[in-house]
C-alpha cells in the first residue's frame, strides 16, 4: 500500500503549491494516552550489578524481579551489570525506564520498562492553567489509570494481530492498586523517532499507517467474543470530550480569531448526547459492526524509523504503535479520524479524505476477500461513518492544541507564536468542515 500512493503523493505536492478540578476531570483520558517529554526530572543512578536490589523506577521494582520476569532470556549467571534510567518521553501517567544489561558474553540487551504513576499530572496542569494544585490533587486519576493501564496489559497477553507493527513484549502485569504493581516490559525502541505534534504528516506515512489499521480491520471482521468482551467501549472517554468547553473557551479566548467560527460550534460542545451519538453509536446506526481501534493514534503513538540513523528526522516507513492502553471496539473510521484530524494540516486531511480513503477501502475489501472474510461494508458507509465520527475529533482537536501548547512550549517565542498560527488554521479548518457534516448529516441537531 505504500509504494502504491506515490502518484497521490505528487498530486498532493501539486495541490499544495496551487493552494482546577473540574478541568482536572476534564484531562483525565487526553493525560492517561500522551506522550510530550518529562515534566519532572527524576535521576537514577547506575551502580555495579552486584545483588538484586537495585531499583527499577520508583514503584518497589527490583532488578531482582526483572530477572525473574524475564527468566528465559536473563539469569543472575549470565549478566555482569545492569543500569537503568528514567526516559525523557514519560507520559503523564506512565514512568518509563531504559534497563541496560550487560551480558557475561560481553552482548548488550536494551529494555523498557513501564510503570503506571500520576506524579507528572499535577505539574502538566500546573504548567496549563497557572494555577497550583493541592497536594494530592492526582491521586483521583488512579481509578481510570487502573482501566486504561490493565488494557494495554491485556493487550499484549492476547494473540498477537497478524502484521501489526508492535514493540515485542517481555513481561506484563496487571496493576492492583495497593498491593501489585503494574508493569511492562518491553522492546527498547529507541532508533525509532516521532513526529511532534505541531508538524504533518504526509500522504506517504498516511499510507504506511493505513497498511497498519488495514491489518487491525481485516483482524476485526467476524471478531471473537473474547476480544469484545475484553475491550468494550470506554464511556470515560466520552466524559472526557463532553466536557471541554470551558476549556476551549479558554483557548479562544487567547486567540479571538477562533471567535466567529466558535459561536457556530458552540452548542456542539454543550450536547453530550452528541459526543455518545458520534463516537459510540453513529456507525451502528448505518449498519456497520464494531472494528478494533487503536483509541489514540496521533503523533506520539506513533513511531518512525529515521530518515537515516540517529537523525531525528521521520522517514515515510512506520517502525511501530505503542501505547494501546485506549484499545477499544468502535467505528472502523474512529482511528482514521483521529489521526487526519490531529496529525495533518487541513491541506492535507482534506486530501486524504478525498483520495485515500477510498483507495483504503478497495485495498480493505481486496484484502478481506484474501483472507476469506466478508466485508459487509460498503464505500458510502465507510465514508459516513468518517465524516459522522470526524466532528467529535474537530471539536476535540483545539482541547488538544491548547494543551500541547502550554506543557511543550518553543523556547523562542517567535516559534512559538508561528506554530500556534498554524494550529489555529488547523482548528477553524476542522470547525468548518465539521459545521458542513452536521449540516449534511443532522440538519435536525440539536436532538
Amino acid at each position: 500500500m505504500e509504494s502504491n500512493v506515490v502518484a497521490l503523493n505528487r498530486e498532493m505536492c501539486r495541490s499544495r503549491k496551487s493552494s482546577m478540578y473540574e478541568f482536572m476531570k476534564i484531562l483525565q483520558l487526553r493525560l492517561l494516552s500522551i506522550r510530550v517529554g518529562n515534566i519532572r526530572e527524576h535521576e537514577f543512578f547506575s551502580r555495579k550489578f552486584d545483588n538484586q536490589l537495585l531499583p527499577i523506577g520508583r514503584h518497589g521494582l527490583t532488578a531482582g524481579w526483572l530477572i525473574d520476569s524475564m527468566d528465559q532470556i536473563l539469569s543472575t549467571d549470565n549478566i555482569r551489570n545492569i543500569k537503568c534510567h528514567q526516559l525523557g518521553s514519560d507520559g503523564f501517567v506512565s514512568q518509563i525506564m531504559r534497563v541496560t544489561v550487560e551480558f557475561t558474553n560481553n552482548e548488550i540487551g536494551k529494555y523498557i520498562v513501564k510503570m503506571p504513576e500520576t506524579t507528572n499530572i499535577k505539574a502538566a496542569l500546573e504548567m496549563t492553567t497557572q494555577q497550583k494544585m493541592p497536594e494530592g490533587a492526582d491521586e483521583q486519576f488512579i481509578g481510570g489509570l487502573t482501566m486504561f493501564f490493565n488494557r494495554e496489559v491485556d493487550f499484549y497477553l492476547m494473540d498477537k494481530i497478524p502484521g501489526m507493527r508492535l514493540p515485542q513484549c517481555f513481561h506484563s502485569q496487571r496493576w492492583d492498586h495497593g498491593k501489585t504493581t503494574g508493569a511492562i516490559v518491553m522492546q527498547d525502541l529507541q532508533d525509532m523517532v516521532s513526529v511532534p505534534y505541531y508538524d504533518s504528516l504526509n500522504l506517504q506515512q498516511i499510507a504506511s499507517i493505513g497498511s497498519q489499521l488495514l491489518n487491525l480491520h481485516v483482524f476485526s471482521i467476524g471478531l471473537s467474543n473474547e476480544w469484545k468482551e475484553k475491550f468494550p467501549f470506554p464511556m470515560q472517554f466520552i466524559d472526557t470530550v463532553s466536557n471541554m468547553t470551558d476549556i476551549v473557551k479558554l483557548y479562544v479566548s487567547r486567540n479571538p480569531v477562533l471567535q466567529e467560527c466558535f459561536s457556530k460550534v458552540e452548542k456542539m460542545y454543550n450536547s453530550r448526547a452528541l459526543f455518545v451519538h458520534l463516537l459510540r453509536d453513529s456507525h451502528k446506526i448505518l449498519g456497520i459492526d464494531d472494528f478494533l481501534c487503536h483509541g489514540d493514534l496521533w503523533f506520539y503513538n506513533l513511531m518512525w524509523l529515521p530518515t537515516v540513523a540517529g537523525s531525528d528526522s521521520a522517514s515515510d516507513h512506520l517502525g511501530a504503535i505503542i501505547d494501546w492502553q485506549n484499545i477499544h471496539t468502535g467505528s472502523i473510521a474512529e482511528d482514521f479520524c483521529h489521526m487526519l484530524t490531529f496529525c495533518c494540516d487541513t491541506k492535507t486531511r482534506r486530501f486524504a479524505e478525498r483520495t485515500f480513503l477510498p483507495y483504503y477501502f478497495k485495498q480493505l475489501k481486496s484484502k478481506a476477500k484474501e483472507a476469506g472474510k466478508k466485508l459487509n461494508l460498503t464505500l458510502s458507509q465507510f465514508l459516513r461513518a468518517y465524516r459522522r465520527n470526524f466532528v467529535a475529533h474537530a471539536l476535540h482537536l483545539p482541547f488538544i492544541t491548547s494543551i500541547m501548547l502550554c506543557v511543550k512550549p518553543a523556547e523562542d517565542e517567535e516559534v512559538q507564536r508561528a506554530r500556534n498560527e498554524d494550529l489555529i488554521e488547523k482548528v477553524l479548518g476542522a470547525w468548518e468542515d465539521a459545521l458542513e457534516v452536521m449540516h449534511d448529516e443532522y440538519p435536525n441537531f440539536p436532538f
